[in-house]
Parts: C-alpha cells; sequence; structure tokens
C-alpha cells in the first residue's frame, strides 16, 4: 500500500513541478526576480499541500529581514531544496553542487535563480567558489549552504564541511541555523517512497557577528552543529 501512495505522489509532484517549470522559464524570461519570487513560494506551498505534507514554520522572527546572514540548514532530502525556496522569506542564493546545474530544466532554473555552482571534486576550485562568495556576502547578499555537503543516509547528522565556515568567519556576518524536522519520514535517502505527513522549518537564534569572529573554524563548526541539533531535538512532530 505505501508503494501505491508513492507512485501516486511521484505522479503528482511530478505534473506540479512539470507545470512550475514550464511557468517558471516564461516569467523569469521577463520579470525580475524580486517581483517572481513571491509566486515561487506560492506556487511551492500548493506542490507540498498537494502531496499532503503539512508544513509548520517556526523561529521565524530569528531571521534578520534587513541585514545580511548565512543559513545553514541540516540536509536530509530532495525536498531541502524547495523547502528552502518556499519558506525562507528574505532574498538569498544558494551553494549547490556543480553537477545540480547539469540537470535538464532543474539545472537551467538554479541559474535563472542566480545560485552558486561549487566544484566539490577540486578543493582548489572550492576555494575559489567560496572567496567569490565571501565578496557577495560582504556586499549585502544572504547565502544558504548546507554545511553536511550531501544528504545523511540516517536520522542522524552527517559530519560538517570546513570551508562552510571558513567563508563564514571571512565574511563576518551572522549564522541563522535550520532545522528540517520529520523530513527524514516523508523522504530521505534510503528510499524512493513519499510518505505525507508532518514537518517543520526551524530558524533558530543567530550566531551573531561577534561570536562568528571571536570562534576559530571548528568552535564555530561544533556550535552551529550544536544549535541545529538543539532545533531538532526541540521541536519533535506531535
Amino acid at each position: 500500500m505505501k508503494t501505491i501512495v508513492s507512485i501516486w505522489e511521484w505522479f503528482v509532484a511530478f505534473i506540479i513541478m512539470l507545470i512550475y517549470f514550464l511557468w517558471f522559464m516564461v516569467v523569469a524570461a521577463i520579470w525580475p526576480h524580486d517581483k517572481y519570487i513571491k509566486w515561487v513560494r506560492s506556487f511551492i506551498s500548493f506542490f507540498f499541500k498537494a502531496l499532503r505534507i503539512d508544513i509548520e514554520v517556526v523561529g521565524a522572527e530569528n531571521i534578520d529581514y534587513e541585514g545580511t546572514q548565512v543559513f545553514m540548514p541540516n540536509h536530509v532530502s530532495m525536498f531541502d531544496i524547495p523547502l528552502v525556496l518556499g519558506y525562507i522569506p528574505v532574498k538569498f542564493w544558494g551553494i549547490q553542487a556543480a553537477s545540480h546545474f547539469k540537470i535538464p530544466l532543474y539545472g537551467w532554473v538554479l541559474k535563472q535563480y542566480g545560485n552558486i555552482p561549487i566544484d566539490r571534486s577540486s578543493i582548489r576550485a572550492s576555494f575559489r567558489t567560496m572567496m567569490d562568495v565571501v565578496e557577495q556576502i560582504k556586499g549585502g547578499k544572504n547565502i544558504l549552504i548546507l554545511p553536511e555537503g550531501t544528504r545523511t543516509s540516517t536520522r542522524e547528522m552527517g559530519d560538517f564541511k570546513k570551508l562552510p565556515f571558513n567563508m563564514a568567519k571571512k565574511s563576518g556576518v551572522a549564522i541563522t541555523p535550520m532545522a528540517f524536522v520529520g523530513l527524514h519520514d516523508i523522504n530521505n535517502t534510503q528510499s524512493y517512497h513519499i510518505t505525507p505527513g508532518k514537518m517543520k522549518v526551524v530558524f533558530g537564534k543567530q550566531i551573531d557577528a561577534k561570536t562568528v569572529n571571536s570562534l576559530n573554524e571548528n568552535e564555530l563548526r561544533e556550535l552551529t552543529r550544536n544549535r541545529i541539533q538543539e532545533l531538532i531535538d526541540n521541536n519533535s512532530i506531535k
């Protein structure tokens, strides 16, 4: 029965996303980002409702709506990207693996949205990208990066990479920790099933710029991981 439900959910997801991609190809060509992003968020909200995924947003008051920040969530599912696009209420740019930009339609959407490719196969290329991102952050851009680098294969977070925290320290802005809670039960790397259910998108209190600058990279990485883990532990799905 679970497989039958998942097949139906995949069919619904495919139809909705096909319509979305076609719509986006038109509006991205004629409208500026600030104009179409509200429609993108509404579309993604509809997408999750159609899949019978009930999403609660917690802690949105912790976002700095006027300042610059780096968003860092845990990495659980293929739904992570639509979730951040739909539920982060400020303009931001994401850093994603360069391979994602080669996927037909999806890669084009990423480019149009302004996301930044990073070549994880080369340390030197990754470092160059990060230095470019630092300058963009200093110029006022909010950035999102998934510090695990890849989706977890368990319910536990994976190891955090060092480079995001090198970037955060060099940019000198606050980090906004985020957590996707309950998403593993809906979709994860161990199964193609999509199981309707409840989840939360949680924004934690910021790690302010003063703290970011005062800690070394390892300390900042550990603090951020602990903050995200606390968000997961304190926001169970009932």
